[in-house]
């Protein structure tokens, strides 16, 4: 079954179905379009041979968009002990418990010291700073890509050592 022929072209052609897909996608109407403006702007920034491929590329972009999006909504705001109320601190049952957060924050330095730098330095930034990977990207100079291979590897890395050092 074919499309009925709209009196559009170009991007204008696949906005509605964009929106349309993304909405009960989403539930949100108003996240799809706001994806589906960001993906528009992308496409008119982009070179010739991207506008070819509009309506892929289109629904692609919107995806991307719309995934970042969520995660930002999802990062939680890390709030320091030390600036918590009294009442809202957590209460320490166990006399060792600051001697094993101890051993296991120098462990953590340890094997964090293994990784090469790079790979170190953007596990940080994202992980334990809370920087996006875009961020991240933009300050060591390197595509979002790599710093996301980084992300990952060290992630692995000091999965492993560290279920070592628990053994």
């Amino acid at each position: 079954m074919s499309r009925p022929s709209s009196p559009r072209t170009g991007w204008l052609a696949y906005y509605d179905e964009l929106v349309g897909v993304w909405s009960r996608r989403t539930g949100n109407r108003h996240d799809a379009e706001d994806a589906a403006h960001d993906a528009i702007e992308g496409l008119l920034k982009a070179d010739a041979s991207v506008a070819l491929k509009a309506r892929s590329y289109l629904f692609q972009a919107a995806g991307h968009r719309l995934i970042d999006r969520w995660r930002r909504q999802a990062r939680v705001e890390h709030v320091p002990l030390d600036e918590l109320d009294d009442a809202d601190q957590p209460a320490l049952l166990d006399p060792e418990s600051p001697v094993r957060a101890a051993r296991l924050a120098d462990e953590l330095a340890k094997v964090l010291a293994e990784l090469p730098p790079k790979c170190r330095e953007a596990f940080v930034l994202n992980r334990i700073e809370g920087w996006t990977q875009a961020e991240v990207a933009a300050h060591m100079g390197l595509s979002k890509n790599m710093i996301e291979r980084y992300v990952m590897r060290a992630i692995e890395f000091v999965r492993d050592r560290m279920h070592e050092h628990n053994r």
